[in-house]
């Protein structure tokens, strides 16, 4: 080995004593050792510290599980809570629906037993007017109830004979309306006949009044034929004519 070798590697290991002199010093700093300190000193605290770190470290580990558990609680506590609490609001909106419900069946309750006791009412007063009707017949006296039968007997006869009066009053007006009949029937029958009868004498008068003309211009001594008389003639007429009034105002009433 050279001599310049030599000084090389002298250097080298120069500067990993002074290295490792430094490192010592800043660790033995950082430790809080004296500044006299020897290696033992420093092995002693340098195994203090990793002791004390992998404590640190497991009691890292430690506190994480721990909080890991306590988070998992919590949030166990948590998921329960919020279960609770929408529970809770189901059933505060059950609790007032049902409310509502028993609101509404109150109000409905409240009109059915208002209509049922109104309807009661009216039977009670029903059954009062009854029972004081009967109280009333029960309370009259014999002189009473007999004048009250004497008053309805009285009624009943009067009612009898006012349908009796009414029948033969029906039965009057039905004769009367037959004798009409069969007069008016007598009546148009004579009307057809004078009718007949008239036109007849008026065909005979033209007839007689032609050859009592030709006689007057072929004899002297003719006899005219007899005439009746204007009047008869005209009431015949009259009479003809109030026979149809009297059957139409019969058909009209009859109609």
């Amino acid at each position: 080995m050279s001599q310049a070798d030599s000084e090389q590697q002298l250097r080298i290991w120069k500067d990993l004593a002074i290295s490792k002199q430094v490192l010592m010093n800043e660790a033995a700093q950082a430790l809080k050792l004296k500044d006299d300190f020897t290696a033992d000193d420093l092995r002693g605290a340098l195994d203090v510290a990793i002791k004390r770190a992998q404590d640190a470290d497991v009691s890292i580990a430690e506190n994480r599980n721990r909080a890991s558990e306590e988070i998992g609680k919590m949030q166990a506590e948590v998921k329960t809570i919020i279960k609770s609490r929408t529970d809770a609001e189901s059933q505060r909106d059950a609790a007032i629906t049902e409310k509502e419900a028993a609101e509404q069946a109150l109000i409905i309750g409240r009109k059915d037993n208002s209509d049922a006791l109104k309807k009661a009412k009216r039977a009670v007063e029903d059954k009062q007017k009854e029972l004081k009707a009967i109280n009333t017949a029960l309370a009259d006296t014999p002189d009473n109830i007999v004048k009250k039968l004497k008053t309805l007997k009285k009624q009943k006869l009067d009612e009898a004979t006012a349908r009796k009066n009414a029948e033969d009053a029906n039965r009057k007006l039905k004769k009367e309306n037959k004798q009409q009949k069969e007069e008016l029937d007598t009546l148009s029958e004579l009307k057809e006949q004078s009718a007949s009868l008239l036109a007849a004498y008026r065909e005979l008068r033209t007839w007689a009044d032609e050859v009592e003309a030709k006689a007057d211009s072929s004899a002297e001594d003719a006899v005219p034929a007899p005439k009746a008389e204007a009047k008869l003639l005209s009431a015949i007429e009259t009479t003809t004519a109030g026979a149809d009034e009297v059957e139409e105002e019969r058909e009209a009433a009859t109609a």
